[in-house]
C-alpha cells in the first residue's frame, strides 16, 4: 500500500486497487486532480509484491480472457483476467469494515462482482451499466478496447440486444486512436473502454467525431463524488445547474444509494457495502427517484453520465 496524497481538512481515505503494479500517478493524478475534495489516496496493485516469476506465471494463457496492465517500471504485459480477478478479489475481501472511507477498482476489464465491505466503486460495472443505458436509447454505441483481441472476447451479456461495434487503440498513441475512430463512423456514441485511456485520449476522440465520447476515469470519478462528498452543496467544474440543484435535494446517503444504483448493484449488494438493511435501501432508492425526478434506473444513470461528461 503507498500514501500518495493528503489534504490538511479531514481527507477522506480512499484505496485504489489497479491489476498491475503501483504506484500508478498516471491514472490516479488524473482523477485526484479533478476531485475538488481532501483525499487520501492509497494503492494497491494485484501483482504488488510479486516476483517476476510469479507475474509470469499470470500471463495470459490460450483458451483465457486477457487484460492488459502496467508494471512498476512502465512496461505493459498481458495477463490472465479470471486469475487476476481472483486475485484482486481476494485483496478486497480482506479489507475490514470501514477500513476506508471508499475502495475503487481500477479495472473495466473485470466482469465480476467484489465482495466488500465498504463502499465501493466497481469501474467495470459503473461503465457497463452506462453503455447499457445509452444503448437503451437507440443508440448505437462504439466500444474502443486496449487491445485488439479483446475485440474477439468481448462478451458481456447485458449488451447483446444493442448496437455495439468494437474496436481497439493504444492509449496515447493518436494514430491507433484515430483508426479505430474511423472503424466507429457509423456510431452515435464512442466509449473509450479501458481506464488506461486519458483526458486528452477524450478530447481528441470528440473533436474528430464531433459525437459524445465516454471516458472511464470521468465514470468513476463521478462515481466517487457522489459517494464522498459531505452534506454541504455540490458545485463542481462542468455540472449543469440543473443536475446540481437535483442532486443538492439527495442526504449524503441518499448519493451514495444513487451512485451505488448507477452501477446496477442490487438493494442486497449496496445494504452490504454501507452496512445498512436492503428494506433501507429501498425506502432510499425511492426518495433518489423523486427528488432526481427520474422514473426508471436507465434514465437516473444517463442524468449521472451526462452530469460528468458536459
Amino acid at each position: 500500500m503507498k500514501d500518495m496524497s493528503s489534504g490538511t481538512t479531514s481527507p477522506r481515505k480512499v484505496m485504489f486497487v489497479s491489476v498491475g503494479q503501483t504506484p500508478r500517478a498516471d491514472l490516479i493524478g488524473e482523477m485526484l486532480a479533478n476531485l475538488d475534495m481532501p483525499i487520501e489516496a492509497m494503492e494497491l496493485g494485484a501483482l504488488d509484491g510479486l516476483s517476476r516469476h510469479e507475474i509470469d506465471e499470470l500471463r495470459v494463457r490460450q483458451g483465457e480472457t486477457s487484460i492488459v496492465t502496467r508494471l512498476a517500471d512502465n512496461s505493459e504485459i498481458v495477463v490472465s483476467k479470471p486469475r487476476i480477478g481472483e486475485r484482486m478479489a481476494r485483496l478486497v475481501a480482506g479489507f475490514k469494515p470501514n477500513e476506508f472511507d471508499l475502495v475503487v477498482i481500477l479495472s473495466t476489464g473485470l466482469f465480476r462482482d467484489f465482495e466488500s465491505t465498504c463502499p465501493t466503486v466497481n469501474a467495470q460495472r459503473a461503465l457497463e451499466s452506462a453503455v447499457i443505458s445509452l444503448a437503451a436509447q437507440g443508440s448505437s454505441v462504439g466500444l474502443i478496447q486496449p487491445l485488439e483481441q479483446q475485440i474477439v472476447e468481448l462478451d458481456i451479456p447485458a449488451l447483446q440486444p444493442y448496437r455495439i461495434t468494437a474496436s481497439h487503440a493504444v492509449d496515447g498513441d493518436r494514430a491507433s486512436l484515430a483508426r479505430a475512430l474511423f472503424d466507429l463512423a457509423e456510431c452515435e456514441i464512442i466509449v473509450l473502454n479501458s481506464v488506461s485511456f486519458s483526458e486528452a485520449d477524450r478530447e481528441m476522440a470528440a473533436k474528430v467525431t464531433g459525437k459524445p465520447v465516454v471516458l472511464a476515469r470521468r465514470i468513476i470519478s463521478s462515481a466517487i463524488r457522489l459517494l464522498l462528498y459531505r452534506p454541504q452543496p455540490i458545485s463542481l467544474p462542468g455540472m449543469s445547474g440543473e443536475f446540481a440543484e437535483r442532486v443538492n435535494r439527495l442526504t449524503p446517503r441518499e448519493r451514495q444509494v444513487m451512485s451505488l444504483a448507477s452501477e446496477g448493484l442490487s438493494n442486497k449488494a449496496i445494504a452490504r457495502q454501507l452496512g445498512i438493511s436492503p428494506k433501507t435501501v429501498e425506502i432510499h432508492r425511492s426518495h433518489v427517484m423523486a427528488k432526481m425526478e427520474v422514473t426508471s434506473s436507465a434514465a437516473l444513470i444517463r442524468l449521472v453520465i451526462q452530469a460528468g461528461h458536459p
